[in-house]
């Protein structure tokens, strides 16, 4: 005749299961064609490489940093040179004393280095931000170009 209640329930939660599941295995295996490194370079290679490009100069900026702070820094003996030129007795200062006094002495020729890079650092800002600017402007052009936008600016704006 007819089948129970609970065998009826337990064969739709079967048949659920068994569609939860077969989603689940083509949800994983869309994830790992989306992970796959070959087929995201295929798909998106502008993305890839300009990824790549932004790391390797991220990573460049944090060696230069270093190789900068460590250039930067005032062996001991450069700082005990200075101390015995200006005539103070070094071999008086004991410790912690010694310690910082040395510091001191290593930021306070870290100032005077820095205010002799002021103007130059100031260039670079600016050209910097120049050539910021027209990137912004050149990657503009190329979006509306290729949406079709045609709500640019007309004179002597962007290219059409």
């Amino acid at each position: 005749m007819g089948e129970s209640p609970s065998a009826r329930t337990e064969r739709e939660l079967a048949e659920l299961r068994g569609r939860i599941g077969a989603d689940v295995d083509l949800l994983l295996a869309r994830v790992r064609d989306d992970a796959d490194p070959r087929n995201l370079i295929r798909r998106q290679p502008a993305a890839v490489f300009g990824t790549l490009g932004s790391v390797g100069a991220l990573a460049a900026a944090a060696v230069a940093t270093r190789v900068r702070s460590a250039r930067g820094r005032q062996p001991d003996s450069e700082i005990e040179r200075v101390i015995e030129r200006l005539g103070g007795r070094i071999d008086r200062v004991r410790g912690r004393a010694r310690k910082r006094l040395r510091e001191r002495i290593r930021t306070e020729m870290a100032d005077v280095v820095d205010a002799k890079r002021g103007p130059k650092e100031a260039l670079w800002g600016a050209g910097m931000a120049a050539l910021t600017a027209g990137a912004t402007t050149m990657a503009r052009a190329f979006a509306t170009r290729l949406t079709g936008d045609d709500t640019g600016p007309r004179r002597g704006g962007w290219p059409r």
